[in-house]
């Protein structure tokens, strides 16, 4: 999978105001095995995708004109609220605006779908007194949300263990293990609690809504999964991840 990088550009629509951002540039990736639509509607109902209780907005053909090599490209924007904490010794609370987009872009010669995502937040900036849209999302973590859409279409390289995004008191529960995945045959079950992944403290970050590992889907890779029990004994797994195939649904 090769990812590329995508300029952001200014999107005005109504209330929508999307702010011009000329130096920042958004991850993208190349979906083959989908048309724009079934793209579309994977990212509308996939929750995991977005921030809870965030609000949709579609804008259609934007920048068709504008984007070089594409015949057609929509942005789907997801609103949210985040509470931040202002003022000198952070007394006072306020509401801000969160939003997640979503470009939605499809090649001249109509191979394949290019999607791009990022995220931002209103931020108070202190060079201009004020609050004002600030890019968020990291390389990183816009490379594992995007991740999450190519292997559901195009397949990849995955261990197959989805952990909860709500911390435990040592830790994150195991709260999904795929049939015959490399997780289950490594002894992994569900209720398990992760500290670490290869070493590296797990931590979810809800202003980015990912976790701050991730695998390589492009190619096999040894995994060290450190999971701890009740009485605080940490135990490690090792495994190396396998080739999900989404036509057949299963681990080959």
């Amino acid at each position: 999978m090769v990812i590329s990088r995508l300029k952001k550009g200014a999107l005005c629509t109504g209330l929508l105001v999307l702010f011009a951002a000329s130096t920042a540039v958004a991850t993208s990736v190349k979906i083959i095995n989908a048309t724009p639509m079934e793209v579309k509607s994977y990212i509308l109902t996939n929750r995991a995708l977005r921030h809870p209780n965030s609000t949709v907005s579609l804008i259609p053909n934007y920048g068709s004109s504008l984007q070089m090599g594409s015949s057609s490209y929509e942005t789907i924007v997801f609103k949210s609220a985040k509470k931040l904490r202002v003022g000198l010794f952070g007394e006072a609370s306020v509401k801000t605006n969160r939003d997640t987009y979503f470009s939605i872009s499809t090649p001249l010669n109509r191979v394949g779908v290019e999607v791009s995502y990022f995220e931002s937040t209103e931020l108070y900036n202190p060079n201009k007194g004020k609050f004002d849209d600030q890019i968020t999302s990291t390389d990183e973590s816009e490379k594992i949300i995007l991740n999450k859409i190519k292997l559901h279409f195009d397949g990849g390289y995955t261990n197959g263990y989805t952990l909860s995004h709500e911390k435990g008191k040592k830790g994150y529960p195991i709260e999904k293990i795929e049939p015959h995945s490399p997780a289950e045959k490594a002894g992994l079950k569900v209720g398990d609690i992760v500290v670490k992944i290869n070493g590296q403290k797990v931590n979810f970050n809800k202003d980015i809504n990912t976790f701050n590992t991730s695998n390589n889907i492009d190619k096999k890779e040894l995994e060290t999964v450190t999971i701890i029990s009740d009485s605080g004994v940490e135990k490690d797994i090792v495994m190396e991840s396998a080739y999900w195939n989404p036509k057949t649904g299963m681990f080959e």
